[in-house]
């Protein structure tokens, strides 16, 4: 519960682009910090992290101080010291400490518990010290190599094209669909709230001067009081014509659309079916969006039922993640910051290449963590977990009741699990 209060006052002060205003929502909210470090489009969980100074957080990287494991909740402070750089797209585990003067490598993640030494560079999955972080001998050879050698530019020597083909569904299409659903959803809403400010607000409230005396008085307190539950309502009202109103263009495009399979994207009549597989693809975008960072991202869930894109068990649970059509989840799942199911594919660019569009069958109890990927196909059995950025292939089944890490997503027999999780889990398979 606490988790979720903080979400969202997070991710508005986010949204001003302010890293200082950040830094100080991340203080506000638990997170020991200084303001000279930099997040740098980093996610941060917002509880037991303490920072020391001068530390920069790569771009879409996640410090974690809780992780689910199958159906167990792990909460351990994240300690990362002075002047330590986590690189892009890494994961630093709970329990975590990381030294001074230490650099874990773009593309890593920490053990959970693991103790990074000082004056060090992490790398891999999980982090192995690779080398030790001196000091630069001569910073102005190393200014002279980066800043005066000429870079050649690919256009010197390549002529990129691509072949124009004619698209079965135009690009009116997609700006009149996108327009409806994104302004169309408005319209009724506005004029309620429009009724709602000059009819009742304005005349009974804002005309009045102010006076201790109007808050006696049972209008005046039924008005303040009912305020937010109709502007509240209001909102969840927009949040239902944008459902109601993807809705109705998906199904048209769904019914125009290719069936799952792979498709030749240079033949032409494969061409204008993938249209529609893109139109509907354009449709969810906004939807997602609007639900999945709204004050209620639980209903995420029943949108995607009610478009009919995705079945979605009970208590299945949706982070910060990336969500597409044609996946389909049991009961108890979770998705985790930034975890990416992909229901396509595209093999090779511009040239002979194939799109493949496969949706993916998820068991019950499943917990995909943080920075996962699964590729299209992906089949998973029941209370099956990933650890962070653990991947799969294409076509991957996964069996019941694994812990999977890496890339591709291997299943972790009970030593190694111990090794890495810190715990004993219970783990049938080797």
């Amino acid at each position: 519960m606490r988790n979720i209060i903080k979400k969202w006052p997070l991710w508005l002060t986010r949204q001003l682009n302010l890293p200082l205003l950040e830094t100080l929502a991340l203080k506000v909210l638990g997170v020991k910090s200084f303001k000279i470090n930099c997040v740098n489009g980093g996610w941060l969980d917002c509880e037991f992290i303490e920072f020391g100074k001068n530390i920069k957080i790569g771009q879409g990287s996640i410090i974690m101080s809780n992780i689910i494991i199958r159906d167990r909740l792990m909460i351990k402070k994240v300690v990362l010291e002075d002047n330590v750089i986590v690189g892009a797209h890494s994961v630093v585990c709970p329990g975590t400490i990381i030294k001074k003067n230490t650099i874990l490598d773009a593309l890593s993640m920490t053990s959970i518990g693991q103790v990074l030494e000082n004056d060090s560079v992490y790398r891999g999955t999980p982090a192995k010290k690779t080398m030790n972080n001196q000091p630069i001998a001569n910073i102005d050879e190393l200014e002279k190599v980066i800043f005066t050698q000429k870079i050649k530019s690919r256009e010197e020597n390549e002529d990129l094209r691509t072949d124009m083909k004619e698209m079965s569904v135009p690009f009116h299409v997609y700006i009149l669909s996108g327009w409806w659903i994104m302004g169309g959803s408005f319209i009724i809403p506005g004029f309620l709230f429009f009724i709602f400010m000059y009819w009742l607000l304005i005349p009974n409230l804002f005309s009045n001067p102010f006076s201790l005396i109007l808050l006696l008085n049972l209008e005046i307190i039924l008005i303040i009081l009912l305020t937010p539950i109709i502007l509240i309502g209001i909102y969840l009202l927009h949040l239902f014509f944008v459902a109601l109103f993807t809705s109705i263009f998906y199904h048209f495009a769904d019914y125009r659309g290719p069936a799952q399979g792979i498709f030749d994207r240079n033949l032409n009549e494969h061409w204008k079916a993938l249209d529609y597989y893109h139109w509907r693809s354009f449709l969810l975008k906004y939807p997602v969006f609007v639900f999945l960072r709204s004050p209620f991202p639980w209903l995420l869930n029943w949108e995607l039922r009610f478009i009919g894109s995705n079945k979605i068990g009970k208590g299945t649970v949706f982070e910060e993640c990336f969500i597409h059509s044609h996946l389909n989840f049991g009961n108890n799942c979770y998705m985790g910051t930034f975890a990416h199911i992909s229901n396509h594919m595209v093999d090779g660019v511009y040239g002979t290449e194939n799109l493949t569009f496969y949706g993916a069958k998820i068991g019950d109890n499943c917990v995909f963590n943080a920075l996962i990927g699964g590729m299209p196909g992906l089949e998973v059995g029941d209370n099956a977990t990933f650890l962070p950025m653990a991947t799969t292939i294409k076509y991957d089944k996964m069996e019941d009741n694994g812990i999977y890490i890496g890339f591709p997503a291997r299943r972790l027999n009970k030593e190694t699990a111990k090794k890495f999780i810190g715990e004993e889990f219970h783990d049938s398979g080797e």
